[in-house]
């Protein structure tokens, strides 16, 4: 049984660890994210970079046109999930030139590039007509992969894009062919064929063989490639299907950072991510990273990205402004308190000026008489008294006015009178110090005028108690019950009951009134 729940304890504990270590892991993640979209402006500058030192070659004099049908390719290839109009722009000087060498070859692949570019930007009819106009049985073996992989691309576009089940049916059909067929003609080590066949595995739905294959791609190929966000995003939508909301996260934002990495404008990831925080109730990075992800589409001319966010950015928005309006409200809220205790902290420090300027005068008077300590004391005193009674009278109000529904979330805290309770005993541990620093051998000789027996034993901590508060108070010159019962916030009765009680275990019960006035005198 012992066994058994020092096993239940470590199994909690595990547990707790984890959780801590997931929440934790989450914000990492998407600190990285939020320091990758900093810096994106850098990774573009990488790629234009690379696509200007491509556009250099094509100055050169000496290159024969094969080679700049090539570099055209190149560009054309570095722009199409970059700038869709700059992609379509230099696949269209290749098919002017396959059409000046009248090479067939040549145009079926520009066709194949320009309905690929075609179906990024959303004009999914013509790039459907431009890919049904390609004869597949004339195709060359080098260009089948290109050509599959467009089918299998427009056809997915399609579907992501209808709204009517039947037809979106038939299109994720068309796609599953299309993909299957780029399988039979890819190379079976090549990266594009182990995420293909990942995500026929996920569809089957064989989920373990599936996660297997793109956690290894993930570790072959680098983060800013598009394999790498693609993979990424795979695995995120396998744990989605799975309810694995912590590794969904993970997975769609390392996608995600793959994509500005990579400079991919085309990009379903970070729209994605910003819908599961809304949900999240991350409303700021909702916000932010849907804006970036609008950004991308347009700078990209996505289409379909852009009908996508636009669906779900008023929602977001109207979410953030509402966030935005509350912080505000509480800024302005939050201003007011300030300018008020800022108010009472000039006022209170004006007044303390001029008590440090009354108490300099007190302290030099106090050398010289006992009388004018005991004074200050009692003025000490009736300061606290007076600051707990009018925080009880703050503590009643406040009360009523919640009851009367005026400020409904002070309504428990005023119900209780702990506050004061908590004042009263700082105001008594405070007079006790104070008192004791005066009459350091109070209790000492307090004790002497009493019965041997019936002398006060204080407890551990305590500096004096209830009875010997009163008579300390009697000690100042505040002989009056009804002032002594205000300070202490004691019945009259009591304070009687107590002096009583006491005066009549007095040695010299006669006397006991002049011989505590006694204690701690100037000789």
């Amino acid at each position: 049984m012992k066994r058994l729940f020092v096993f239940a304890l470590f199994f909690i504990s595990i547990c707790l660890v984890s959780l801590f270590c997931f929440a934790k892991s989450d914000e990492g993640v998407l600190t990285e994210l939020d320091n990758a979209l900093r810096n994106q402006a850098m990774y573009m500058g990488e790629k234009e970079h690379k696509i200007d030192s491509l556009k250099q070659q094509l100055h050169n004099t000496s290159l024969t046109i094969d080679e700049q049908f090539l570099l055209n390719n190149d560009i054309g290839h570095e722009y199409q999930l970059f700038i869709t109009d700059s992609a379509m722009k230099y696949f269209d000087r290749n098919m002017v030139i396959a059409d000046k060498l009248h090479n067939k070859t040549m145009r079926d692949e520009v066709l194949i590039n320009q309905a690929f570019v075609l179906s990024v930007s959303g004009m999914y009819k013509e790039a459907l007509d431009l890919f049904n106009s390609i004869d597949r049985s004339q195709l060359s073996s080098h260009l089948l992969v290109s050509y599959y992989n467009c089918g299998r691309q427009i056809y997915g576009f399609l579907g992501g894009y209808s709204h009517n089940e039947e037809y979106k049916g038939e299109y994720q059909r068309m796609q599953y062919l299309y993909r299957d067929s780029l399988l039979d003609v890819l190379p079976e080590n090549s990266f594009e064929y182990k995420l293909y066949k990942a995500e026929q595995e996920t569809v089957e739905p064989n989920y373990a063989a599936s996660e297997m294959m793109l956690q290894s791609l993930l570790h072959q190929v680098p983060q800013s490639s598009n394999i790498y966000a693609r993979a990424a995003y795979s695995l995120a939508t396998i744990y989605k299907e799975q309810g694995n909301s912590h590794l969904y996260l993970q997975y769609l934002t390392l996608s995600a950072i793959s994509d500005v990495k990579g400079s991919v404008k085309e990009n379903a990831a970070l729209q994605n991510l910003a819908l599961y925080l809304y949900k999240e109730g991350d409303i700021n990075r909702a916000y932010q990273y849907i804006k970036y992800s609008l950004d991308d589409a347009l700078f990209c001319n996505a289409r379909l990205r852009t009908v996508e966010i636009s669906t779900v950015l008023p929602v977001i928005n109207t979410a953030y402004q509402i966030k935005v309006k509350q912080q505000q409200q509480q800024l302005l809220v939050f201003l007011i308190l300030v300018s008020i205790l800022s108010l009472f902290l000039i006022v209170a420090l004006f007044w303390i000026y001029k008590q440090m300027k009354r108490l300099s005068l007190t302290e030099r008077s106090l050398r010289q008489s006992n009388h004018i300590k005991e004074e200050y004391i009692g003025h000490f005193l009736s300061l606290c008294s007076l600051y707990i009674e009018k925080l009880d009278r703050f503590r009643s109000t406040v009360n009523r006015k919640i009851v009367a529904g005026q400020a409904d979330d002070l309504l428990r805290l005023t119900k209780s009178s702990q506050f004061a309770s908590n004042e009263q005993k700082e105001f008594y541990a405070n007079f006790d110090n104070a008192f004791l620093q005066i009459y350091p051998n109070f209790v000492k000789e307090f004790n002497e005028l009493l019965q041997p027996d019936d002398r006060f034993v204080l407890k551990a901590g305590e500096l004096m108690n209830n009875e010997l508060r009163i008579f300390a108070i009697i000690r100042l010159g505040i002989d009056d019950s009804s002032k002594i019962a205000n300070f202490l916030h004691y019945s009259i009765n009591t304070i009687y009951t107590y002096r009583n009680k006491v005066k009549n275990k007095a040695i010299d019960r006669d006397k006991f009134d002049e011989n505590l006035m006694k204690i701690g005198a100037v000789e």
